[in-house]
């Protein structure tokens, strides 16, 4: 009897499955979290997309016929069911084929719909995507494939519309999977890693070691440190998503585009490889001498930069526990009995935790009045300053920002309340040149102040521009934004109308304000127009947004917004010997913070 029972029991669940009212245990396989760049640079990331009924991802090759016949069908599946709430995407895995020969693929082909670079091949791999023309049906909320296979077999079997006209009609998929006959892709470095594992002494640790432990070491400003094997194998599922969502190295940028930067962030497509694949395999340490990660020694100083010349101390800031803070301007004596050229200005704050930025101001012997207190505007020459993830200032090419003899510092400093009353004690330490440098710097930005960001807009676009009135050298560029921040580019439009991309930031970190500097200062002729173009995500799709019910504006308060490119640049012909005294203009000073 209960042998019957058993195998009418099974009986039953073959026939509910085959009438498709529910799906088979592969519909159900579950997808990690993924980030990757469209042939456009657009940064797209699949839990992103979890308001959306499903998503539609489509393996796509180069000159690959089966691409190539159902594109017509395709973009008719898509006219139909993207008001339906459902995303298309195509996603290229295959090494051979480059940005360049893909962007020109799609235009030869009509390929309107994204597509998605998978240069490491990684996310192809953790989608068990095995041919092109392979059709995945995602349900992006709850991270499942409910479809696998082929688009159609042929006008009495449309498989994928079949699948889609169930998932927004909040049905199982009557046919979770379907046979492919696209041509089968390689992967060489999973083949090669499979068979031997990456080692953790010889090609793990280096890895760490460039990119990781810098931060992520007892005292650094990492969560955790990166102190041992067991450690890293401890946190590797982490370490996976971070770099599978692109999340660390923070302040990646699209490295397809743009100028070369000084230390850009980011792992290469074999360091990604490697990495991941030695954790798929389970994290081992072959090794059973000592771990190279526990021989670290760290000697962190207070200034990276070495001693400072003159070291500014602030006075005891006291942050209550809870509450929304108004900017406080802090004045401070710098004593000065002769003119001095700074060359370097490092920011130490006192509580990392509470301390959002500082902006320091001169206040020029004739003018100690504080201007404009009250509302914020620039009360003198901004010379440097302090914000999450901003390297220090260091003004290069034997140039530097003329201090004169009486002035002072006026302090801009904003404070965020974290639950816990604390005490802040920042320090700032000015680093002078000897003897006059060769070069004045200054500074700029091309923003905007006046904006209204709608609520629940997932892509409000920006657009700023700054002026290059002479001649000048382009040497850093750094976006600024706060919760709301999506991405950030910057484009020189020269006065003859031809045009480049400088920077491309697809995933803008308001935690991150990262100082780009250019690896070769770029000439800009005068009349040249730096146009930052960008935009905001005040959605509920933004983890970081605070209320995306409500519209946002410009304020200074990290609930509002700003919308700035902030530039460091050099005039040609701006040397200490024809410098007038009138201050040369600093990012603050054009924000107008």
């Amino acid at each position: 009897m209960k042998l019957f029972r058993f195998a009418t029991f099974l009986l039953s669940i073959w026939t509910i499955t085959s009438a498709g009212i529910v799906s088979s245990a592969f519909a159900m396989n579950t997808v990690g979290d993924f980030s990757l760049l469209d042939h456009k640079g657009t940064f797209h990331q699949l839990s992103w997309y979890g308001d959306q009924k499903a998503l539609v991802l489509v393996t796509q090759a180069n000159s690959d016929p089966i691409n190539r016949s159902t594109a017509p069908t395709l973009e008719t599946l898509q006219t139909e069911f993207e008001p339906q709430g459902v995303t298309f995407f195509m996603i290229n895995p295959n090494p051979q084929d480059s940005r360049e020969s893909i962007v020109k693929e799609a235009q030869s082909h009509g390929y309107t719909m994204p597509i998605l670079l998978d240069e490491a091949q990684l996310v192809a791999e953790s989608l068990e995507i095995e041919r092109t023309g392979e059709v995945l049906l995602i349900n992006p909320e709850t991270m499942t494939v409910v479809y696998r296979g082929a688009i159609d077999g042929g006008p009495d079997n449309q498989y994928l519309k079949d699948a889609l006209v169930a998932v927004v009609s909040n049905q199982a998929v009557a046919m979770p999977s379907s046979p492919t006959s696209g041509s089968p892709i390689t992967f060489a470095s999973r083949e090669q890693h499979s068979d031997n594992t990456p080692s953790y002494t010889r090609d793990i640790v280096p890895i760490l070691q460039n990119n990781c432990v810098g931060c992520h070491h007892e005292g650094g400003i990492g969560p955790w440190s990166m102190s041992s094997h067991a450690m890293v194998q401890g946190f590797s599922k982490m370490i996976r998503e971070v770099v599978m969502t692109r999340r660390m190295p923070p302040g990646q940028t699209d490295t397809h585009v743009g100028k070369a930067i000084v230390d850009n962030m980011g792992l290469s497509i074999d360091e990604k490889q490697m990495l991941v694949h030695w954790i798929n395999a389970g994290a081992p340490n072959e090794s059973q001498g000592e771990d190279p990660l526990a021989a670290m020694v760290f000697d962190d100083p207070k200034y990276t930069l070495g001693e400072p010349d003159m070291i500014v101390k602030v006075p005891a800031q006291s942050i209550p526990a809870t509450g929304i803070l108004d900017y406080r301007y802090v004045p401070v004596e710098l004593n000065l009995d002769r003119d001095v050229w700074v060359r370097a200005m490092e920011t130490i704050p006192g509580d990392r935790q509470v301390l959002h930025h500082v902006i320091a101001y001169l206040s020029s012997p004739a003018d100690k009045t504080a201007r404009g207190r009250e509302t914020g505007s620039a009360r003198g020459e901004g010379i440097g300053g302090f914000a999450p993830g901003r390297q220090p200032d260091v003004f290069r090419d034997n140039s530097g920002r003329l201090v004169k003899k009486g002035s002072n510092l006026l302090l801009q400093m904003h404070y965020t309340t974290t639950g816990k009353a604390s005490v802040d004690e920042t320090e700032i330490g000015l680093f002078l040149y000897d003897e006059p440098p060769a070069y004045v710097m200054s500074g700029g930005a091309a923003g905007q102040r006046r904006f209204l960001v709608p609520a629940h807009a997932k892509e409000h676009k920006l657009e700023g521009e700054q002026l290059m009135e002479r001649d000048a050298y382009l040497y850093s560029m750094m976006p600024h934004m706060h919760y709301r921040g999506k991405y950030m580019n910057y484009t020189a439009e020269y006065p003859d109308g031809s045009s480049e991309l400088l920077l491309s930031v697809p995933r803008y970190e308001f935690n991150w304000q990262f100082a780009y500097r250019l690896e070769e200062p770029l000439f800009l002729p005068a009349g040249t127009r730096i146009v930052a173009r960008g935009a905001m995500d005040n959605s509920a799709r933004n983890p970081a947004n605070p209320d995306p019910s409500k519209p946002v504006h410009f304020g200074l308060q990290t609930k509002h917004e700003m919308f700035f490119g902030f530039t460091t640049f050099r005039y040609v012909g701006d040397t200490p010997e024809n410098f007038s005294g009138e201050k040369p203009k600093s990012e603050e000073d054009v924000a107008g913070l």
